[in-house]
């Protein structure tokens, strides 16, 4: 488009209509620019990062300053917007940690999500009557702002507008504003029962809802007190506030929602009451130093990453009308003692995560549900270090991807007989496993089940199994010798790859498909049994040609043993002939 920049300053060529998208993005040698009349749109990321950029004045000409157009100009002192702009951008002027002052003309109608976040220098602001709405974060961590004062005409406001806004001491609603009211520095609805945002610690009497993001990011709030009148918590309500340390939540709130308490990291102990029967997506996600929490009997479900990150909470007791442990509820939970955690027979579904790196100090068994649960989802408990062992009950259909993967600790498990699949990485790197029976209820063993099992010595595969995927006994060191039951049809690729203990193989007439590298790197093999009832060597031979390229530098050493009466054959035929230490045919197929 011809812009340049000559000592400092911008040039844009006069007829320019629309500076692009990005146009000087990143010029931290730009210091001043001149914008023509003929200018109507200010692009996306125009001047983002622009970190010398002083001052700027915009034409009458220009009506839209799009997404992020002076985002991160840190030397950006005042700007004044002029009427034409009836659009100011998501993010507009964020990060405009040097910008002091700034007019908003009347022609605005709405102040976007993020507009003047990050703007720490913002003393002040005069909000036009024309502003009906605010969008979230649209002044968060202005902290050097002191006060606003809200017009008659907004009709939507939300909590994140002002968070982070340490050093507010003055909220200002128009008394002749028909949705909002302002009392002791709080906004809320004209009747008084919702809360929209506070700077002041005593909430007001008779508000039953603390709504949506209401004190996000007070990261001086130490304590709060709420009125019995309150009854829900919103989303993110206390989200961030990092000098929480306790809360009293009164006996009639009956919902606290995603996110409300997240990330406060100061907060210790923590008392729901019975009022309140579901622990909402991320409710105490990352209360870091949350020790203990008393749950009541009237929880019935545990939201997804609930109690994530609570890397001190030391004990949960999950009462009997709990039905759903849901994705990541306590995954990371990394410092749960050393006591058995029983989940009670009301539980019908523990999701994917759901204890994730959590029993890492846990050396008693876990104990399931014995009844209801289906299903263990992905990753359920990968990466509880110390989990020695668990009981899996009889209702239970599947293990998921990933189940237990990394429980280093895990020495012995019983696979019920209601199980009929295992997912891929199931039991992958449970390197102190040492034995295990499959039930004849099991159809497939999946990808990497098994894998880096280097304690597994022993392992019966059932005639349920048709299929043995890639890698699903890989890099099991220990493991001595493994029957192929004759229901097996497919050895996956690298199936049993580096199994550098193994010695002996069985491999029967039902399988009809050995992929690439399936016994590779099999050391100490020394004896291969294939139990066919083929006549001639060769359709076995297309069968196991795979096994035979991989194993070519170990042949000489391993005796292959055939049905009876098939050794000449197969001693004669070209792709077996020198190839072992020797062929005995002395199996009875």
């Amino acid at each position: 488009m011809g812009y340049e920049v000559i000592d400092g300053k911008g040039i844009i060529p006069d007829g320019t209509k629309e500076i692009g998208e990005s146009a000087f993005k990143g010029c931290t040698y730009l210091q001043s620019i001149i914008i023509p009349d003929s200018v109507t749109t200010i692009g996306k990321s125009a001047f983002e990062g622009c970190t010398s950029l002083q001052s700027i004045i915009i034409p009458d000409s220009v009506t839209k300053i799009a997404w992020g157009a002076f985002s991160s100009c840190s030397s950006l002192q005042s700007i004044e917007i002029p009427d034409s702009v009836t659009e100011i951008g998501y993010y507009a002027f964020s990060g405009c940690t040097s910008l002091q002052s700034v007019i908003i003309p009347d022609s605005v109608t709405k102040i976007e999500m993020g507009a003047f976040s990050g703007c720490s220098s913002l003393q002040s602001i005069e909000i036009p009557d024309s502003i009906t709405e605010f969008g979230y974060y649209a002044f968060s961590g202005c902290t050097s702002l002191q006060s606003v004062i809200i017009p008659d005409s907004v009709t939507m406001i939300t909590g994140s507008a002002f968070s982070d806004c340490d050093n507010l001491t003055s909220i200002i609603v128009s008394k002749n504003n028909s949705r909002y009211k302002s009392t002791n520095n709080c906004i809320l609805t004209k009747d008084g029962k919702t809360l929209i945002f506070c700077q002041n610690h005593n909430i007001p009497v008779g508000v039953s809802k603390i709504g949506n993001t209401s004190f996000m990011g007070c990261h001086s709030l130490g304590s709060i007190e709420l009125p019995d009148s309150v009854t829900k918590i919103g989303n993110e309500t206390f989200y961030g506030c990092t000098s929480l340390q306790s809360i009293e939540i009164p006996d009639g709130v009956t919902e606290i929602e995603m996110n409300a308490f997240k990330g406060c990291t100061s907060i210790q102990s923590i008392i729901i009451p019975n009022s309140v029967t579901k622990i909402e997506r991320g409710a105490f996600s990352d209360c870091s130093s949350l020790q203990s929490i008393v749950i009541p009997n009237s929880v019935t479900e545990f939201g997804e990453s609930a109690f994530h990150g609570c890397s001190s909470l030391q004990s949960i007791e999950i009462s009997d009308n709990v039905t759903e442990v849901g994705e990541s509820a306590f995954s990371d939970c990394t410092s749960l003692q050393p006591q058995p955690i029983e989940i009670p027979n009301s539980v019908t579904t523990i999701e994917s995560l759901a204890f994730r790196n959590a029993l890492t100090s846990l050396r008693s068994a876990f104990s399931a549900p014995k009844s209801a649960t289906k299903k263990i989802g992905s990753q359920a408990f990968s990466g509880c270090s110390n989990l020695q062992s668990i009981e899996i009950p009889n209702s239970i259909m599947e293990i998921g991807e990933s189940a237990f993967s990394g429980c280093t600790s895990l020495e012995s498990i019983v696979i019920p007989d209601s199980v009929t699949k295992i997912e891929s990485k199931a039991f992958r790197s449970c390197t102190s496993l040492q034995s295990i029976v499959i039930p004849n209820s099991v159809m497939e063993i999946g990808c990497a089940t098994f894998s880096h099992c280097t304690g597994l010595e022993s392992i019966v595969i059932p005639d349920s199994v048709t299929k043995i995927e890639k890698l699903a006994f890989g890099d099991c060191s220990s493991l001595q010798s493994i029957v192929i039951p004759n229901s097996v049809t497919k050895i996956g690729l690298m199936a049993f790859r580096s199994c550098t203990s193994l010695q002996s193989i069985v491999i029967h007439d039902s399988v009809t498909e050995i992929e690439f590298a399936a016994f590779g790197h099999c050391t100490s093999l020394q004896s291969i049994t294939i139990a066919t009832q083929e006549k001639e060597p060769d359709l076995s031979l297309e069968r196991i040609e795979y096994l035979l390229q991989t194993l070519s530098k170990y042949t000489k050493g391993i005796c292959l043993r055939v049905p009876i009466g098939r050794g000449y054959a197969y001693r004669h035929h070209t792709a077996f002939e020198g190839k072992f230490k020797t062929i005995i045919a002395d199996i009875d197929a």
